[in-house]
């Protein structure tokens, strides 16, 4: 894939619609007791958000049931108050999944009886270097999108790779190859090493990118 997201906390209710903000606190309210130890310190006890919560289900009922004069606008007081709530508690259960890695902010989220939706796209690096099960042996995958683009794709490409291990001061090549990835060889343990790749579209060589380091070990 071509781009990663971050996963965010989302009530996905409308303040409006007081049953949905009924479920959406209980859940909540339910969620976040059965896994007290992952959220300390809330910014409102669950003891108070839940008063606030039953506060506005009777007001609800009173709308429902006797349709009294006022009843409505109280109603709507307390629903507002409880929006607030909610909306505090899932800024604080945003500020606790960022801390995570993305499969651990989803969790995170889940945990606290909301909802998950993906948002911050950003795309993959243009190029990264990853240690392989065989010792001194490093995998280079290049972003292929980016550095040939969608006018270009149909052309002959050809990937040129280079590496160093001074810092870049003297840059060594390897086999360049017709696909967007490759393996460097022969690499000594515990030294930082500097990759760096090119590509050749039709008989125009781009630029070498940035470079990426690694130590090996």
């Amino acid at each position: 894939m071509s781009t990663l997201s971050r996963p965010r906390a989302a009530l996905k209710v409308k303040r409006k619609n007081v049953p949905g903000v009924l479920f959406r606190a209980q859940t909540m309210h339910d969620a976040i007791v059965a896994n007290a130890a992952m959220f300390v310190s809330p910014p409102i006890t669950m003891v108070a958000f839940l008063a606030l919560i039953t506060a506005l289900a009777v007001a609800q009922q009173q709308v429902l049931g006797t349709r009294a004069r006022g009843s409505a606008t109280l109603r709507n007081t307390r629903r507002d108050a409880l929006w607030t709530a909610m909306d505090s508690l899932q800024s604080f259960v945003q500020g606790l999944a960022d801390t995570f890695s993305a499969e651990g902010a989803a969790s995170v989220i889940e945990a606290a009886g909301l909802l998950v939706a993906l948002t911050g796209t950003y795309q993959k690096p243009l190029l990264t270097a990853t240690l392989t099960s065989t010792p001194g042996v490093v995998h280079l995958d290049a972003n292929a999108s980016l550095l040939v683009g969608k006018a270009s794709a149909s052309k002959k490409t050809t990937f040129n790779w280079q590496w160093s291990g001074d810092g870049g001061a003297s840059w060594h090549g390897a086999q360049a190859t017709p696909y967007a990835n490759t393996d460097i060889q022969g690499l000594a343990p515990m030294a930082t090493y500097a990759f760096r790749v090119s590509v050749t579209i039709g008989k125009v060589t781009g630029p070498w990118s940035q470079a990426t380091s690694l130590l090996v070990h």
